[in-house]
């Protein structure tokens, strides 16, 4: 299941401060843009639930080498967060699984150049939204990236010219979807097509 929040008229993420574990909150504290900050608390939140709804109350999160964080003493739950200016979403499952979300970006050439093939490049240049299929391809590599545990070097591997909203390649199952200015991708074992969308973080007081 995807758990998704984009509410923050009303967040408020000084007051969520006291469920957050120490490096949490070490984290928040040397933040300085009031969105980057909102987001280091939401997204912790959403994931803390959707532990919660595997059964987990307590854990311990440890990085890898590469970045990829994981559960310390749960070797059985894979897990991903991603969240932009738009939202925070958030991932897990019983077998590995990325995601990514990214308000409608800018298409810049250099990116397309070092990591889009000639398939892609020309989906983008014939849509009537150059914009959005250059999101939707990016947030497409970066969950296959996030899923295999690789670094974004690894992007240009990875092309997609598939326009479904499911689809199956790689070995693995692509979902994504668009919600009003943004995009978000899951690549996992199966299809995430349930969202759970929570629009108010109050539970956690």
């Amino acid at each position: 299941m995807i758990y998704f929040f984009e509410n923050y008229d009303d967040f408020s993420a000084e007051k969520f401060l006291g469920f957050l574990p120490a490096y949490r909150r070490e984290k928040f504290e040397k933040l300085k843009q009031k969105r980057d900050k909102e987001n280091c608390v939401a997204s912790y939140l959403l994931f803390k639930k959707a532990l919660a709804d595997f059964g987990v109350e307590d854990f311990e999160i440890e990085i890898k080498e590469n970045g990829k964080p994981f559960l310390k003493n749960n070797k059985n739950i894979f897990f991903n967060i991603s969240h932009t200016d738009g939202g925070v979403a958030v991932v897990a499952d019983k077998r590995p699984v990325g995601i990514d979300i990214q308000d409608i970006l800018t298409v810049r050439e250099g990116v397309i150049e070092r990591c889009f093939s000639a398939d892609e490049k020309d989906i983008i240049s014939k849509s009537n939204s150059p914009e959005r299929e250059f999101t939707r391809l990016w947030t497409l590599k970066e969950s296959a990236v996030k899923c295999n545990a690789e670094t974004l070097a690894e992007l240009k591997n990875y092309c997609f010219e598939n326009s479904e909203k499911t689809f199956e390649k790689y070995d693995k199952t692509f979902t994504t979807f668009e919600r009003k200015n943004l995009f978000v991708s899951v690549c996992g074992g199966r299809e995430f097509s349930l969202i759970k969308e929570i629009n108010s973080l109050e539970e956690f007081l």
